[in-house]
């Protein structure tokens, strides 16, 4: 028990010791640096005249503004104005590439001569059913004719 006492004291010292040399050290490190006194320069007044000035960022707009508008979309091949110049109305202004419009006229004229050529081949089985009726019923008119 005496020896488990002398242990138990023998490293609260050691401990104590060890606290007071890390904040006694520590605290002479916390020293503030000597307060430096700034410099003023001196400068005689003088009057003058100052320009004032201001920057500012804004968009122009002209008196008379067009807005364009596209009606179709596309790729641009040229553009045939001047920025800044004066156009008409009706003037051309840009040119979009006409070759997927070209395509889509060539389909649409395709589909029309398909369903031309499915009309004309109805109007012939049309034609066709007609004179089968035609000569289905001169068959009856026959037959009957021969029976009575």
């Amino acid at each position: 028990m005496k020896r488990k006492l002398r242990v138990g004291g023998v490293i609260c010292c050691v401990v104590l010791v060890a606290l007071y040399v890390a904040f006694g050290r520590s605290k002479n490190k916390r020293t503030p640096p000597p307060a430096i006194t700034p410099e003023v320069g001196v400068v005689q007044v003088q009057q003058k005249d100052v320009p004032i000035y201001s920057e500012w960022i804004g968009t122009l707009d002209g008196m008379v503004n067009a807005e364009i508008k596209a009606q179709v979309s596309g790729y641009l091949l040229r553009t045939d104005y001047t920025e800044g110049s004066f156009v008409n109305r009706g003037a051309l202004l840009f040119e979009i590439d006409p070759r997927p419009f070209q395509a889509a006229v060539d389909q649409a004229r395709g589909e029309v001569a398909k369903a031309q050529g499915q009309l004309a081949q109805a109007n012939s089985q049309l034609s066709q059913a007609k004179a089968q009726v035609v000569q289905a019923e001169a068959n009856q008119r026959k037959t009957q004719l021969q029976t009575s």
